[in-house]
């Protein structure tokens, strides 16, 4: 459980490491900037704002927040079935394979969520034929990082932890 929250703390820091990422990656007049009809219509055109990237943050925002809502309200469920199940959580130790893992899973969700979000006009063309996503990749960029990012740090972990055992 603590692994999921954790994990809903780092998503919107992940989130702007994407947006920023595929800001810094595309030309500012890109078409991908553009704001997708249906937000258009939805919010109405006096409250979208006039930068093509604020419109870029302000729906892929929109987006990830959808599913970030949906997100965290997972991680409550599974809590209050945690507790009313096994009842309180013991208190686990911050030492060894479990502060490696962590160090190693939080670097590796923030570079794969840059990554993911700055190769979104590669996905575009080789994948989708041209489709705009770029938005709604930029809003599942954290989601996408940190199941891509739980393998290499598990392994990654394993070694980090064993040369922190020694110094201890």
């Amino acid at each position: 459980m603590r692994f999921l929250r954790a994990c809903a703390v780092m998503l919107p820091a992940a989130f702007l490491a994407a947006a920023f990422a595929f800001l810094l990656s595309h030309d500012p007049r890109d078409p991908a900037l553009a704001v997708y009809p249906f937000l258009a219509d939805w919010l109405g055109p006096e409250r979208i704002p006039r930068a093509l990237s604020l419109q870029f943050l302000l729906q892929s925002g929109l987006l990830f927040a959808g599913v970030f809502v949906l997100w965290i309200a997972y991680v409550a469920m599974v809590a209050v079935a945690e507790r009313a199940l096994l009842g309180p959580p013991p208190r686990p130790d911050g030492r060894g394979l479990r502060r490696a893992f962590r160090l190693a899973y939080v670097a590796l969700i923030f570079a794969f969520a840059a990554v993911v979000g700055a190769s979104t006009g590669y996905v575009k063309r080789r994948l989708l034929g041209g489709m705009e996503v770029g938005p709604t990749l930029v809003a599942l960029a954290p989601f996408l990082a940190g199941a891509l990012a739980f393998p290499p740090a598990a392994v990654a972990a394993v070694p980090v932890a064993a040369v922190l055992r020694m110094r201890e």
